[in-house]
């Protein structure tokens, strides 16, 4: 079996798909180059073909016998997670809600897509009318549902912080941002679960992120 002896993630400066994977690393204190590409570098390097897809992120591993590049940030998101300890090993019930978790949170990045590629302004205005009247407050309440299933434990699969946890960590940042023009920024807010679920992620993310290693 290769062993990596390296790790780079290439994505642009902004949290996006990326954060919660930086945060991942991070809190498992896995040593990683954070590139931060911009979009012109990013055009030339997709028409280069240096993404396997096409698109970000993408993590660059370095092994004793090659160097592969991979695609999909779940994907990559859960490789972080089992080598931080985030991610449900040994417990295939667990692995399965925190997958569940990242289902919901692809869902929705995909359901906002559409919106974010539109140029016409009317079209994209009616678009996002629809996703903040019915589309997102629908998955609000899955996510609710959730978070209701799991009990009171201030986290979304089992009893502990998981990549699921900060993959929708972020996805709920995105939206209260009020740079997505049509979308209110308080939409989660009359989810008393959501808001208490996220007040629980910010205070134990910090927390993590300072953590000494062996201390």
């Amino acid at each position: 079996m290769n062993t990596f002896t390296s790790l780079r993630l290439r994505y642009l400066e902004f949290p996006g798909r990326a954060q919660a994977i930086r945060d991942t690393l991070r809190i498992g204190h896995i040593d990683f180059v954070d590139e931060h590409l911009t979009y012109d570098q990013f055009r030339d390097c997709r028409a280069a073909g240096e993404f396997p897809f096409g698109g970000i992120p993408v993590l660059v591993i370095e092994t004793s016998n090659d160097t592969q590049c991979v695609a999909q940030s779940n994907a990559i998101l859960r490789f972080a997670g089992r080598l931080a300890g985030l991610y449900p090993m040994d417990d295939p019930l667990q692995a399965l809600k925190v997958d569940e978790a990242l289902g919901v949170g692809e869902d929705i990045n995909c359901l906002l897509a559409p919106s974010l590629h539109e140029q016409d302004t009317e079209r994209k205005m009616a678009m996002r009318k629809l996703l903040a009247d019915e589309t997102l407050p629908f998955w609000m309440d899955c996510f609710e549902r959730l978070l209701v299933a799991n009990g009171s434990t201030g986290f979304i699969a089992g009893h502990n912080l998981t990549i699921a946890d900060l993959k929708l960590y972020w996805i709920i940042d995105w939206l209260t941002m009020g740079i997505l023009d049509g979308i209110p920024k308080n939409l989660p807010d009359s989810f008393r679960n959501v808001v208490n679920w996220r007040k629980n992620i910010t205070a134990v993310r910090e927390t993590r992120l300072t953590e000494i290693p062996g201390g």
